[in-house]
């Protein structure tokens, strides 16, 4: 079995759900290299929970060291923070993670990222900041000066000068912000760059074992379901393949995806093979054993919304209507 970590090809334009752990990608302190690591996934067993919008996922893995003592990073896929363009990360997302080593669950100073996304990391968490404060700033200005906004982004005031006071604080206020750092190209550049490397902005966290060493990892989070384009369909996509990084095969991995406001009779794809389908709980099993995971292990659930699709469809039919009317034009 491969002894480094298989990277991850991502989209920016969809978002898959990356739920496997895996070993990080560095080097701790000089101890331990990846080739000589001699932890095994014994177990992993995956239970979703899938909703129309989104899903609801619990992990657990045994693990089993049969080398020497060790201590190593464990990385885990954060899907918010790879994809700024479809989803806000901010201070408070680390909450949104359960990860429990042996029981004990980790706090939030004992996840990190890992050394070659820190300084993106630090560079958005201080864009975030700025712009928060800048909100705040904005909604105290307003407030101080009695104008109201409305839904439609106008504002209301009582009083000429409450309005000319609020502009020269807000004029005085964009100052500052124009002069504080922005997310822009130079940024992306840098996490573009990383993520051909290899190097992914995971939530990290260390863990020692002991030579002979079993433990017990639970991780359970909640993402967004992934969408195609124009809203055509839903996704769930978990990657069975991060498994290879480990040490030997995966003795035994079981997956249920159990539906609930989601119709089985619009589920258009399921993969791989050898799945069951348990009716009465409305769930979908997968029992895999001596498992070396590859691309084609990943599991794929596709299914759609029929309010969506009937959009999409008339999406479709009007941007055909609009070709044609224009091509009809240009032969005028």
């Amino acid at each position: 079995m491969k002894k480094y970590f298989l990277g991850f090809i991502f989209s920016i334009l969809f978002s898959n759900i990356f739920a496997d752990i895996a070993p990080s990608p560095i080097e701790i302190k000089g101890i331990f290299s990846r080739s000589n690591c001699k932890i095994r996934m014994k177990s992993e067993i995956v239970r979703a929970d899938l909703f129309n919008d989104s899903a609801k996922v619990d992990c657990e893995f045994e693990m089993v060291n049969s080398g020497d003592s060790i201590t190593i990073e464990i990385g885990f896929p954060e899907m918010n923070f790879q994809y700024w363009s479809s989803g806000e990360y901010d201070i408070n997302d680390k909450k949104n993670f359960k990860i429990c080593v042996d029981g004990n669950i980790l706090m939030e100073n004992q996840i990190d990222v890992p050394a070659e996304m820190t300084s993106i990391y630090n560079s958005y968490m201080k864009v975030y900041s700025i712009d928060k404060t800048y909100k705040q700033k904005t909604d105290s200005i307003y407030k101080a000066n009695n104008i109201t906004i409305q839904k439609n982004g106008s504002y209301t005031y009582k009083y000429e000068v409450d309005y000319k006071n609020a502009m020269l604080s807000l004029n005085s206020l964009n100052e500052w912000r124009d002069s504080q750092p922005y997310i822009d190209s130079n940024l992306w550049n840098e996490f573009d760059n990383q993520m051909k490397k290899g190097n992914f902005p995971w939530y990290v966290w260390k863990v020692h074992f002991d030579k002979n060493e079993t433990k017990k990892i639970k991780v359970a989070y909640s993402l967004p379901s992934g969408m195609g384009y124009g809203s055509n369909y839903r996704y769930f996509k978990y990657i069975l393949e991060t498994g290879s990084g480990w040490y030997m095969d995966i003795e035994k991995a079981d997956i249920f995806l159990k539906l609930h406001n989601i119709n089985r009779k619009r589920i258009e794809e399921i993969s791989p093979k050898g799945y069951i389908v348990d009716k009465s709980q409305n769930t979908i099993i997968w029992n895999l054993n001596n498992l070396e995971p590859t691309k084609e292990n990943d599991i794929y659930l596709r299914y759609y919304n029929l309010k969506e699709r009937n959009h999409w469809k008339i999406f479709k039919f009007k941007r055909k209507i609009s070709r044609k009317y224009r091509f009809l034009n240009m032969g005028l």
